[in-house]
């Protein structure tokens, strides 16, 4: 297996004053910063938005802890799977639509009782940047971009149920406002399978995508009900103010994820993180 890191620093560029221009305070431009590409290719073929390919990986998830704990999955029975459309063969940015399946939750029945309760499957969308940064949320039917949030019901009792949303956000939210700098919530490497045919694979090597993820500060949203209570306090806060997404929500920004995807794979062709040269 080949692994691949990123090292790569901020640059600018500086505006010199001219030797008889007038003395001025001359704005400081910021040049684009590549922290590297993903990349993708079939031998033979071309990937486009007119000719798109499939990337398709799984994987498994360590932890998931949101909203306070109401929605706390550290058992899956299932692997991860995950799947997204790749309309480019080199891109700052690669989604992935993640399900999660036969999973548990521990979830409270009431003040003094803890149970572990099936979580319904659902799918979360996980759009990565090139700076390690990632947008987390809903997917357009198209699989390309992300539109909405992600809702996931946690069955608490029969006939009742807590209502946990994950609204799309940037993870961390600093990049968001800094997408120059680089981050550490997710990292790429690529892997190299050998000894293939080479009349379908130049080289007789494909390479494949792994991404190991471990976000922090989550935000996510829990609707009060009988069931799932908020009395207040600094964790958590109740958005009262009519006309905001997430009013009559508790909200909660400090939520965790820890997962691995593994061999994302275009089907007959290759996927690859090349980070940018020194």
């Amino acid at each position: 297996m080949r692994r691949v890191r990123i090292a790569a620093g901020l640059a600018s560029v500086v505006c010199a004053l001219g030797a008889f221009a007038a003395p001025a305070l001359a704005k400081k431009e910021k040049k684009e910063v590549v922290f590297g590409k993903f990349v993708a290719s079939i031998p033979g073929g071309t990937i486009s938005s007119g000719s798109p390919a499939t990337a398709a990986g799984h994987g498994e998830l360590t932890s998931l802890d949101l909203a306070k704990g109401a929605l706390s999955i550290t058992n899956c029975e299932k692997p991860l799977k995950s799947t997204g459309k790749v309309e480019s063969e080199s891109s700052n940015t690669f989604l992935q639509i993640i399900t999660f399946a036969r999973c548990f939750s521990k979830v409270g029945v009431n003040h003094e009782v803890v149970e572990e309760r099936k979580v319904k499957p659902f799918k979360l969308a996980m759009e990565f940047h090139s700076n390690h940064s990632v947008v987390a949320g809903e997917s357009a039917p198209s699989e390309v971009k992300i539109v909405t949030p992600s809702t996931v019901t946690i069955p608490v009792a029969k006939g009742a149920a807590c209502v946990v949303v994950i609204p799309a956000q940037t993870i961390p939210t600093k990049a968001e406002r800094k997408p120059e700098l680089e981050y550490e919530a997710a990292s790429y490497e690529t892997e190299v399978e050998t000894g293939l045919n080479p009349k379908k694979f130049p080289g007789g090597f494909q390479d494949k995508l792994n991404i190991e993820m471990e976000f922090n500060k989550i935000e996510a949203w829990l609707k009060p009900s009988a069931h799932c209570t908020y009395s207040g306090g600094t964790e958590g806060r109740f958005d009262n103010e009519e006309g905001t997404p997430a009013y009559g929500y508790v909200v909660y920004t400090n939520g965790t994820l820890e997962a691995e995807l593994e061999e994302i794979t275009i089907k007959g062709g290759n996927l690859a993180f090349e980070p940018a040269k020194e």
